[in-house]
């Protein structure tokens, strides 16, 4: 424990920040990690080359991160600015700062360098929704070969000015927090993580003892600052050094370079094509690293866990208790044949449900792999025997997997695939036709997953989608989700695919069978109050 009080001097009338400055790691499989460190609270610097505006890598990456901060770190009552402070600007919080480099390598095809260079981000820019452009604030061209001070001193002034501008300048902030805060920074110089009961034990030993109360906001505080990492589900520790858990991050999520050893190597290979973790792998990894990195390990898997960044799978009863783990960011492989062909799927309209679109305006980052985690926890991925090879191979692949619906009798699967602004569902039955309402708890399911990721967990309240439908012989690719699902059931359509008619099942809903309930029950009572009137009138002429 800390054994030095903490001195603030209340006489200060100076006017103090505290900055925290992050780097995000660049290689791509880091990225499905950033979700965890991002915050609304903060300033974003998006920093592109000018000269590889028209490079599709480039405009992907720039689309990337512009929309994982809408998405992921959007305030949701966007009005506010402060507590006293309101605008009509159009202007989202949180500010995005956009810094173009390589301003001297770019082609003059303007007038101007400033217009050329203008010219080269309203190609990144193009495609933007028009509340994801309401985050830019500013925008600034940097030359690589001329070291001009000025710019980078007019970015921090205009950085402080902004930061004027958010919700958390300016804010109250009770004194007692301060001497708990310069505590903990003393306790990080010795250790990244404390638990829960010494982090209590040191904010009763400061000279205004914080409640536990008080100790929770103040938690939680400063884990929406990002300055602390603190869950409510995982409560047993609290990470005061953020970039050691991010580091701790990069130990499983990994970019290639950083595997370049021989032991375990047919492992390594599996996991970095397939995702698939073994748990001699995750011993490995922690074992290379220190010892207080090893001594958390549960821990960090959980928080991991925790934003889907590794998914333990559905574990049936006398399985091992070393899993492998399914990590889908790092999945590059896929399917090497028509996944039709792979489990061997009859083109039959009896045998393949109609497809289910779940249609965004646009897809936020990663949404895909967290909805696979949230299958995974329910049903098993899909295996097939391949010849040659000893072990069964995983159905999931980049963008696409297979699970299973009837673990015992595997005649039900679900294939779940992700294509631009798209995800689509669809099942597959190997034993008895399909019948209307027969997947309404898959379409419940995803749906209620989905909403849940989305504004439950993320608060990503800007995000919507739409639920569509499509004849199931539709080539996955080729899927649009151009229909509609209609208030007035429907029993038969004519195919855009086929160019035939089909009879409508509705295996998403039980739309049909409620009608067919509504009618039911009036021809009975329709033929009850005949008989009755009939009796009435034989009583009357008696």
């Amino acid at each position: 424990m800390l054994s030095a009080k903490s001195k603030v001097d209340v006489n200060d009338k100076e006017e103090y920040a505290t900055f925290m400055l992050w780097d995000f790691a660049g290689d791509e499989e880091f990225y499905h990690t950033h979700q965890t460190f991002l915050s609304q609270d903060a300033i974003y610097l998006v920093v592109t080359k000018l000269n590889e505006a028209y490079d599709p890598k480039a405009q992907a990456l720039f689309r990337l991160w512009i929309d994982s901060i809408h998405c992921y770190s959007r305030l949701e009552e966007q009005n506010i600015i402060s507590d006293d402070k309101t605008t009509t600007s159009g202007d989202l919080d949180p500010p995005v700062v956009i810094v173009g480099t390589w301003k001297d390598a770019v082609k003059l095809e303007a007038d101007t360098v400033e217009e050329a260079c203008r010219k080269s981000l309203l190609v990144y820019t193009k495609n933007l929704a028009d509340d994801e452009r309401g985050h830019v604030r500013i925008e600034y061209f940097i030359s690589n070969e001329e070291d001009d001070c000025s710019v980078f001193q007019q970015i921090r002034l205009d950085i402080i000015n902004l930061a004027r501008g958010m919700r958390t300048w300016n804010k109250d902030y009770p004194l007692k927090f301060i001497q708990l805060e310069q505590r903990l920074q003393e306790k990080k110089k010795e250790l990244p993580i404390i638990t829960y009961q010494e982090i209590k034990h040191i904010s009763t030993d400061t000279p205004n003892p914080l409640s536990e109360e008080e100790l929770i906001l103040f938690l939680e505080f400063h884990h929406d600052l990002r300055s602390l990492v603190y869950f409510k589900d995982l409560p047993e520790n609290i990470i005061l050094d953020t970039q050691w858990l991010s580091d701790a991050f990069k130990c499983i999520v990994t970019a290639k370079k950083f595997q370049a050893t021989t032991k375990i190597q047919t492992k390594w290979d599996e996991f970095y094509h397939t995702g698939q973790l073994n748990y001699e792998v995750v011993e490995y990894i922690f074992k290379k690293e220190t010892t207080i990195l090893y001594e958390h390990k549960e821990y960090i898997l959980k928080v991991m866990e925790k934003f889907d960044i590794i998914i333990r799978p559905n574990q049936l009863e006398g399985a091992d208790e070393n899993p492998c783990f399914y990590v889908p960011c790092m999945v590059k492989a896929e399917p090497e044949i028509d996944i039709y062909k792979m489990f061997n799927v009859t083109k039959d309209i009896r045998k393949r449900s109609t497809w289910l679109c779940f249609k965004f305006i646009f897809l936020p980052p990663h949404l895909h792999n967290h909805l696979i985690a949230s299958l995974s926890r329910k049903y098993n991925i899909a295996e097939r025997v391949v010849t040659g090879q000893k072990e069964r191979q995983i159905a999931l692949f980049k963008s696409t997997a297979v699970f299973e619906l009837e673990e015992t009798t595997k005649l039900r699967k679900l294939l779940v695939m992700t294509c631009p602004n798209v995800i689509q569902i669809q099942v597959w039955e190997f034993g008895e036709d399909i019948k209307n309402g027969w997947y309404k708890y898959i379409a419940d399911f995803v749906t209620e997953e989905l909403n849940t990721i989305m504004h439950t967990r993320f608060k990503m309240s800007n995000v919507k989608f739409e639920k569509t439908w499509e004849c199931g012989l539709t080539e996955p690719k080729c899927v649009t989700g151009s229909n509609k699902f209609l208030e007035e059931p429907i029993t038969e359509y004519q195919c855009d695919t086929c160019q035939i008619k089909h009879m409508f099942i509705d295996e998403w809903s039980d739309q049909q069978n409620k009608a067919l309930t509504v009618s039911v029950i009036w021809s009975i009572y329709h033929v009850q109050h005949t008989s009755c009137l009939h009796q009435l009138s034989d009583d009357k002429n008696k």
